[in-house]
């Protein structure tokens, strides 16, 4: 198969998985962009609005309306910045570190439910293909 249409398989077939997944809310007053941005919040050891907004590649002013809402559902807090009076302090709240947990263990359970269905030619092939579509993610 040549390289571009092994790319363009790929591609829907990675896609099509990503969307099945995406299927399973734990909380249907949360989209994908809050979800990707609490995952932020929890890669960042000082979380600010500046450093989650360019993270996730968005304007500040989206990224608050962002947070607001994780806020109003008390999936987030914030504080004042003990020294800098301009900064704001954001943590992920206990209630929202719970919804992360069950949330990717639900999304877990969902594809291992589908892995569960190959045989195991097609399971070893999957196990074999895992570091390369790791690579792949990195390129």
């Amino acid at each position: 198969m040549p390289t571009i249409a092994l790319a363009d398989s790929l591609r829907v077939a990675l896609v099509r998985l990503s969307r099945r997944i995406r299927r399973e809310h734990l909380d249907e007053n949360l989209a994908i962009h809050h979800l990707s941005a609490l995952g932020t919040m929890q890669q960042l050891e000082e979380p600010t609005l500046a450093r989650i907004a360019a993270l996730e590649g968005v304007k500040p002013p989206s990224m608050v309306k962002t947070l607001q809402h994780l806020e109003s559902l008390g999936y987030i807090e914030r504080s004042e910045h003990p020294t800098d009076g301009r900064m704001v302090v954001l943590r992920i709240s206990d209630k929202g570190e719970a919804m992360i947990a069950e949330f990717r263990e639900l999304r877990n359970r969902t594809l291992a439910a589908a892995i569960d269905s190959l045989d195991a030619d097609d399971r070893a092939t999957l196990e074999r293909a895992i570091p390369i579509l790791a690579r792949l993610a990195e390129a």
